[in-house]
């Protein structure tokens, strides 16, 4: 595969042409047109540019671009396909070249970032100021603005709701701006709707643009941070969820906690039990209240939780809690027993399926019996992350031996099973991988499609599956 940095996008059947390198899911490899690797807006302002002139002179007389653009930010979309495009015959528009953090602003809390921007490199220019970011449970080493486009689940709150203002190319090279945007004379508060229709969720978990540049929303540096670590075995799974929802529907812990399945918790050194993370932050005064309260409810009769010893949430647990970095991506490397961001495509066999399931103990307890009839020959875990009192985000991570043929097509045959299992209880998932991709919902989504991008410019990405029938 080579490099292009010119106006002219790759040709199908040009030397760029090549299969796809190898990716932490080892889905079917796809055939690519060439990769593009521009460093500047202007760049990418070019390769659409030249993408859209191609498409107007093609032989159907405009009718679709002969080579459709893939763009991806750092491409570490691991377990869904990474860098990979939906199908065959795109050029990967790679943008982790722009990599710049444009202006932060600590005042009013945002951040201007490019897609090469990572989770670390801003936590480091935050440290010493009072924000932080909201960082995720993955790489420190994985783009901001991509996690945000997927709808990602920080670890206080989603992505989407980081999201202020966001720079595009459109299909016809146009460069445009939604949401809110730092500017003299323009509104001085931050407020990501903008005036009129709010456009910036048009664009997330969309192919119909590529995003130079988002304006980030930082969190105020919390003055202390308590993670307090809570077991409980299998056959309480039930009982322990009812009793954390209504925790999280009375405020007594926020919306934010994370549980773990037996597997998952191995990682925090919890054998055979599993591992809730309650994060607490804030005043010092208001998060020891809130310790004790929780303590008091967690030793009272019937209570289906023990307290976990300390090293259950140590100190890299807390750091990322309190938005503090890690270029050692300590964390992350634990989870993936020592592989690092740059070589888990090559190294680790990873697929991974996140429905949502409602916040009810006897929903948690159906969705652990699907995945574990799914993955009965393969090896699964399961993070459950509350996203608020009605519903919980389930990560279940299929691992394999990525040089196992065999061991890849079992994980591949337990994926597509979960895929069957759970939209038969209408659990679907929020982010789907590139050999699941899910349809456009309505009609007016591909009507929205249509005249955003009407030659097919950027490739049909992972929402935009076959093409459903037309409504009566």
């Amino acid at each position: 595969m080579t490099t292009s940095r010119t106006d002219a996008p790759a040709a199908p059947d040009s030397p760029a042409a090549s299969a796809s390198p190898p990716e932490t899911g080892r889905f079917r490899p796809r055939q690519l047109a060439g990769l593009l690797r521009p460093r500047t807006v202007e760049e990418v302002v070019g390769h659409v540019r030249a993408a859209a002139r191609a498409a107007e002179a093609s032989p159907d007389g405009g009718g679709s671009a002969p080579v459709p653009l893939h763009p991806v930010s750092t491409g570490r979309n691991w377990g869904l396909g990474s860098a990979l495009p939906v199908r065959d015959g795109a050029a990967v528009l790679d943008l982790s070249g722009l990599d710049r953090i444009r202006e932060i602003d600590t005042l009013r809390g945002y951040a201007v970032v490019e897609p090469g921007v990572t989770q670390d490199l801003l936590a480091q220019r935050l440290t010493g100021t009072d924000r932080v970011l909201n960082l995720t449970g993955a790489s420190r080493h994985t783009s901001i603005i991509g996690n945000i486009l997927e709808r990602g689940v920080g670890l206080h709150r989603t992505r989407a709701e980081d999201l202020a203002g966001l720079e595009l190319v459109l299909a016809d090279g146009q460069r445009v701006r939604t949401g809110w945007w730092p500017a003299p004379g323009g509104p001085a508060v931050v407020q990501p709707h903008g005036s009129g229709p709010s456009l910036n969720h048009l664009f997330t978990q969309a192919s119909w643009a590529a995003v130079t540049a988002a304006v980030v929303r930082l969190r105020p540096r919390p003055r202390t941070v308590t993670v307090l670590p809570l077991t409980f075995p299998a056959d309480r799974l039930n009982a322990a969820v009812d009793v954390l929802r209504e925790w999280t529907a009375g405020h007594l812990v926020p919306a934010t906690t994370k549980i773990y399945d037996p597997v998952a918790a191995r990682t925090y050194g919890v054998r055979d039990r599993y591992l809730a993370h309650l994060a607490l932050t804030g005043d010092p005064e208001v998060t020891d209240a809130l310790t004790r309260i929780v303590g008091d409810r967690v030793r009272a009769p019937g209570s289906p939780f023990e307290h976990a010893s300390p090293g259950a949430a140590d100190a890299d647990v807390h750091a990322a809690y309190a938005g503090r970095p890690d270029p050692a991506d300590t964390l992350f490397r634990r989870k993936t027993g020592g592989c690092c961001a740059r070589c888990l495509d090559r190294e680790r066999g990873l697929l991974m399926f996140l429905p949502l399931v409602p916040f009810r103990g006897t929903a948690a307890a159906e969705a652990a019996g699907l995945v574990r009839d799914a993955t009965a020959d393969c090896t699964a875990g399961v993070t459950m992350n509350v996203l608020d009192a009605d519903t919980v985000d389930h990560v279940v991570t299929i691992g394999f031996t990525p040089g196992d043929p065999e061991a890849a097509r079992r994980a591949h045959r337990a994926l597509d099973r979960l895929h069957t299992a759970f939209a038969t209880r209408g659990w679907l998932p929020y982010r789907s991988d590139v050999d699941h991709p899910l349809p456009p919902h309505t009609a007016l989504h591909r009507r929205l499609r249509d005249a955003l991008d009407p030659h097919g410019v950027f490739a049909r990405g992972r929402v935009e599956g076959p093409q459903p029938p037309p409504a009566p």
